[in-house]
């Protein structure tokens, strides 16, 4: 929180990582630093984000609640394209999408 506080511009993961020193791979400290501002995040603290900027804190709750809608709305995208490609995977009777289809004792495995 301290560094982000003390940020006069937003700062990437890594950034965060280095100033936390974390160690590990890169992806580990990059889902280091989400699950540490997620949980800042649920504590009160406004941290926004974008892929290209970066994490930053706001005083702006309009900004904050707009970037919340626009999380929850991307995951809406994406859970309604997961759901699209199953339906796809299971009418294709002729590919894959037999190999795991469900059955009454369970799943189906070749």
């Amino acid at each position: 929180m301290e560094a982000l506080e003390g940020a006069e511009a937003p700062m990437t993961a890594a950034q965060i990582a280095a100033w936390l020193r974390l160690s590990g791979s890169r992806e580990t400290q990059r889902r280091r630093v989400r699950a540490i501002v997620e949980g800042l995040r649920k504590g009160g603290s406004m941290i926004v984000a974008t892929l290209q900027e970066g994490y930053w804190l706001t005083d702006d709750a309009k900004l904050y609640k707009r970037y919340l809608a626009g999380r929850q709305i991307d995951a809406k995208k994406v859970l309604g394209k997961t759901h699209r490609k199953q339906r796809e995977m299971l009418a294709d009777s002729g590919g894959q999408g037999v190999l795991f289809r469900p059955t009454a004792a369970g799943w189906r495995t070749a």
